[in-house]
Order: C-alpha cells, then structure tokens, then sequence
C-alpha cells in the first residue's frame, strides 16, 4: 500500500493550489481558496480567515501533499 508524500516545493503565484500550505512570517497557513484580483495578482485566502496578495509571477515556498503514482500492470 502506497502513503501519501509531503512535499515542500518552490512554484510561481500562479502555480499556488487549493491544500497547500504557505510559511507567511513564519507561521504555516492552508490556502482554502484562491481569487484573481487582477491579471498579475492572486488573493490566497487562508482557512484561518486570513489572506495574502500574491503576484503570479514571484516564486514562493509551498507544501504540498502528493498522491503516489499507481503501477499500471
């Protein structure tokens, strides 16, 4: 049986997801949903109430849960 993988990974704004966990100050936040403010920006909003403007086009550090691959026989 396969376990789930945690995976920290660098992507741009615009690569962000729903489930992954962004470090922003130093404290981890889930993002619960995400809101295009404009064509360069995102809106990351947190499962805390809390949200963060995020530019497409910037790198940030995220955690993300990876499901395994499956062997096709």
């Amino acid at each position: 049986m396969f376990e789930p993988l945690i995976r920290t990974i660098v992507v741009n704004g615009s690569d962000v997801r729903v489930g992954d966990v962004v470090s922003v100050g130093g404290i981890p936040h889930r993002v619960r949903e995400l809101r295009e403010l404009m064509p360069s920006r995102k809106k990351l909003i947190f499962d805390d109430g809390n949200s963060y403007i995020l530019g497409k086009f910037l790198t940030i550090e995220v955690t993300r849960l990876h499901a395994p691959l499956r062997r096709v026989r």
